[in-house]
């Protein structure tokens, strides 16, 4: 089911909000249930037989950590548990997300004609995979306790981030969904209302209104004039962007509703002057879990490796260029090449990887070898500091743009006929071999770009609106300063009206509703 419909505004929300109105009168178990039901029924709305997946993943990890915490009793070590069960889930998400799809893109490589039988993705199985494989993890190190079944299953399956995030992690949702029960809040009901219709807004008035003319230039398999390869490709970033960030708001604003705060995914990262703070902001609750999971394991074991074989990690050494290519740039090439692949099958995804963990390990680089302190910083004149930050925003930029490229390509060929046509390398080509065209309305669509750049750059985000209601588990917005106080959302009249006129614009457009970018991966 979408977010973005018409049943689940008018059907499914209503539904769910009432049920557990009801449920919350009789105990917090019953409150925990009803939730679990309401899941599963979102989740099945699509496609029914899926919902047996998602089941038989939750039952699986759910014995997996009766096993490891030893509720059912056994003589198999915990660490052997968790590494099947690790294995049994990496295998079901390597399954559905690149063994068919790697077959289909051979194939296609050698020129033959085979082409294997899709299989469809079970929506957000990398969010609920991931999300089990962490309380695994945390289970087997003594980090966490086991719980019960139905306080796990709602800690999985919970409908406001189970299609494309935020990634959960059970220290924030366990102790939410175990407190005594509470009926519906009018506070809460009225910003995580208001947190939904912004982001229902994103998504309807802003994201879809771009995504035309971004599928027709990468849908194009010709040679693309100078300003159509921009418009399109700038439109997709812009795509991108209010796409994520719609649903991001949805799904937090949806969870307020209920009286359970979500940890911020997405947190204006246009706005960043580096790569690094770029994953600062982006999709923050993967950023999180490939770093803590992924790239801290990693780099400890390469630390005890050198130690093992006599190679001190004192300050000096660490600033030498060999030990930060084995200790840092390595083991972040290793993790976002492992990011990349995450987002999809297809060689185009490692290299958005690779591409990110070179950036990545430049930036670290930079701050460790060659960058100022931030008192020389803050003593430089505000000119040359406003020239740098803006320099280092634009370089960051163009480089995620680069990178967003190869991330929406069909293949590595595809993304770099479009970066020739970027770097006007085909502006020599004859008119006949830009036809036919793709059938954009540029004027139009660079004035929604603009309107799009205006909105990124010039108005606070969404939790800087509300950030007076601590609209998350991070209770205060990540930049506060020069935020006009007409823009910071109270339960007004004024905002009131603003809120129902986004409402209805969106309900107007709402004909056709479309699936959201990240629910394929």
């Amino acid at each position: 089911m979408l977010f973005n419909s018409y049943s689940f505004i008018f059907l499914f929300m209503p539904l769910a909000l009432a049920g557990y109105e009801v449920a919350s009168r009789t105990s917090q178990r019953a409150v925990v249930l009803w939730l679990g039901f309401a899941s599963f029924v979102f989740y099945g709305w699509w496609q029914p037989a899926l919902v047996i997946i998602l089941a038989g993943s939750v039952l699986l990890n759910y014995t997996a950590a009766a096993l490891i915490s030893r509720q059912i009793p056994n003589r198999i070590r915990p660490g052997l548990l968790l590494s099947l069960a690790v294995s049994a889930n990496l295998l079901l998400l390597g399954y559905y997300k690149y063994f068919i799809p790697s077959l289909n893109i051979f194939s296609r490589e050698q020129g033959m004609s085979k082409h294997w039988a899709d299989v469809a993705l079970p929506l957000g199985i990398s969010f609920f995979t991931f999300t089990q494989i962490a309380f695994l993890v945390d289970l087997e190190k003594g980090h966490t306790e086991q719980k019960d079944l139905p306080s796990y299953l709602l800690f999985v399956t919970f409908f406001p981030h189970l299609i494309a995030g935020p990634i959960l992690h059970h220290r924030e949702m366990m102790p939410q969904f175990h407190r005594a029960p509470r009926r519906l809040n009018l506070s809460d009901l009225t910003v995580g209302g208001t947190w939904f219709v912004l982001g229902l807004a994103k998504k309807v008035l802003l994201a879809d209104s771009l995504a035309d003319p971004a599928y027709l230039v990468f849908a194009y398999r010709g040679h693309l004039p100078f300003s159509m390869a921009w418009i399109g490709t700038q439109a997709y970033m812009l795509q991108l962007y209010f796409d994520f960030s719609g649903y991001s708001d949805m799904a937090l604003g949806l969870a307020r509703m209920f009286s359970i705060d979500f940890p911020l995914n997405f947190n204006s990262p246009y706005k960043s002057s580096s790569i690094i703070e770029v994953w600062q902001r982006w999709h923050m609750t993967l950023g999180r879990y490939i770093f803590t999971y992924v790239y801290n394991p990693v780099t400890r074991l390469v630390r005890r490796w050198r130690l093992r074989h006599g190679k001190s990690m004192t300050r000096q050494d660490r600033a030498k260029a060999g030990t930060f290519i084995a200790v840092v740039a390595l083991p972040m090439m290793f993790t976002m090449f492992l990011a990349g692949i995450w987002h999809g099958a297809g060689v185009q995804f490692m290299v958005f990887g690779l591409l990110h963990g070179v950036y990545l390990s430049i930036n670290n680089a930079w701050r460790q070898f060659t960058h100022k302190s931030r008192k020389d910083e803050d003593t430089s004149g505000t000119l040359a500091k406003y020239v740098r930050i803006g320099f280092s925003g634009f370089l960051t930029y163009m480089a995620f743009l680069l990178s967003l490229v190869f991330f929406r390509a069909d293949s590595c060929s595809h993304a770099m006929s479009i970066l020739a046509s970027m770097l006007g390398l085909h502006s020599g080509k004859s008119p006949s071999d830009f036809l036919p065209l793709p059938d954009i309305s540029a004027r139009r669509t660079v004035v929604e770009i603009l309107i799009g750049m205006g909105i990124v750059w010039g108005l606070p985000n969404t939790q800087q609106i509300l950030t007076r209601f601590k609209p998350s588990l991070q209770k205060t917005a990540w930049d506060q300063t020069n935020i006009p106080r007409r823009l910071v959302w109270s339960p007004n009249a004024g905002w009131a009206i603003c809120t129902g006129v986004l409402l209805f614009l969106v309900l107007v457009e709402l004909q056709e509703p479309s699936a959201f970018l990240y629910f394929q991966f």
